[in-house]
């Protein structure tokens, strides 16, 4: 899966070699912007764990914890001490990833702002990953986090800006990639449905790339994992880009703020035209992964969804 929920694979396409004396901040060729720092990096072993905060230009904070040698429950619960004392906590999914963990998770604006603001005034941090006697426990400098988190910030807003019409932006704007390798646009019964997806009340929006198809390139948006989707939750004033990834379908949980969305295999740690099922909670501004189900579970799970929108 590609995490987005707002962009945040994006995040995971840079490496997570970095000094391992403080923080550094970062730019490379895909526009990512990173402040990182990595309390473990062994080259003779290869062992390393990495702490980052970053964006791709322009899309909203994400944090990410990556880590070679040792093992790591999924979701991640991450707990930050800074000066000896608490100053947050997060929970992090698991993403496909060339590094063999490598856990994401949208900045919270409400519950990270003082996190991030103690991470970068502090002088020293603890990290403790997991819980029980699993627990992985390591100290963490924080020199140079104040300028290395502050150049981050300036390039990555802490929230997805509203968006009045996401179908009619969303068309524009395959229409004009599509108008660059000289095809016409044709969009198709089904690239945009309505329903309400987080159980608020309100209409929100799922729009499938499937159904847009262009002429010179009919599977520009699709791959052996689906298509390219896109969840808008409505708020007042617009609709808030919750969820954007390749996936082979999006299908309600009636009467929750739920859906289950089917997803390349690899999401669920098996090969890819194997079925796994994420369920996502829409609750709030922030998705959560809250369950990962696979092989014929997911299908099973699929099926009783599909009966379920079927009745009155």
């Amino acid at each position: 899966m590609r995490f987005i929920a707002l962009c945040l694979a994006c995040l995971v396409a840079a490496s997570p070699a970095l000094a391992q004396d403080g923080w550094s901040f970062r730019q490379d060729e895909t526009g990512t912007v990173r402040a990182a720092t990595c309390p473990v990096n062994d080259d003779e072993t290869g062992n390393s764990l990495c702490l980052s905060l970053g964006c791709r230009q322009g899309q909203p904070l994400g944090w990410r914890v990556t880590m070679a040698g040792g093992d790591l429950p999924d979701p991640l619960d991450v707990e930050i001490l800074v000066d000896g004392a608490r100053a947050g906590a997060l929970t992090l999914t698991q993403v496909p990833s060339e590094v063999p963990f490598d856990f994401v998770a949208s900045v919270d604006p409400d519950r990270d702002a003082d996190l991030i603001q103690t991470l970068r005034a502090g002088r020293a941090a603890t990290l403790r990953l997991g819980d029980g006697a699993g627990q992985v426990e390591r100290p963490m400098s924080l020199s140079g986090s104040a300028n290395a988190i502050a150049s981050v910030q300036a390039q990555c807003p802490t929230r997805p800006a509203l968006v009045t019409d996401p179908e009619a932006e969303v068309a524009a704007r395959l229409a004009a990639e599509c108008a660059e390798i000289d095809g016409e646009l044709e969009m198709l019964d089904g690239f945009a449905r309505r329903a309400d997806l987080d159980a608020d009340g309100r209409e929100d929006m799922v729009l499938e790339y499937g159904a847009a198809l262009c002429s010179t390139a009919l599977s520009l948006y699709c791959g052996s994992g689906g298509c390219a989707t896109d969840i808008y939750l409505a708020r007042d004033g617009g609709y808030l880009r919750a969820w954007s990834d390749v996936m082979r379908g999006v299908v309600d949980e009636p009467g929750a703020p739920r859906v289950a969305l089917s997803v390349h295999g690899s999401a669920c740690g098996s090969v890819g035209a194997d079925a796994c099922v994420l369920r996502v909670d829409l609750s709030g501004d922030v998705p959560r992964v809250v369950e990962r189900v696979s092989g014929p579970d997911a299908t099973a799970l699929l099926d009783d969804l599909y009966e379920q929108a079927k009745t009155p």
